[in-house]
């Protein structure tokens, strides 16, 4: 499984579960500093960024962005933050 985190509050929503190292997890540009990545990686959490803020509203962007996840984590199931 992967999380794919696209804001800040979704990240504190699920931060118990990103801080267990369980899961990669990724995360748009604008949603941690550089210096709050480094702690979550020093934590042992495998997280990669994006250089682009997600816009969850632009489906175009999100789909990109899942692509992008699939190269990296074939056939794994992704978490995507979503507010209906």
């Amino acid at each position: 499984m992967v999380i794919f985190v696209a804001t800040k509050e979704g990240f504190k929503e699920l931060k118990e579960i990103i801080l267990t190292g369980r899961y990669p997890v990724w995360v748009g540009a604008d949603v941690l500093s550089k210096e709050e990545m480094a702690e979550v990686r020093e934590d042992g959490v495998y997280l990669t960024n994006f250089l682009y803020p997600i816009d969850l509203n632009n489906a175009e962007v999100v789909s990109e962005a899942l692509e992008s996840i699939a190269l990296h984590h074939p056939e794994e199931r992704v978490w995507l933050e979503c507010i209906p």
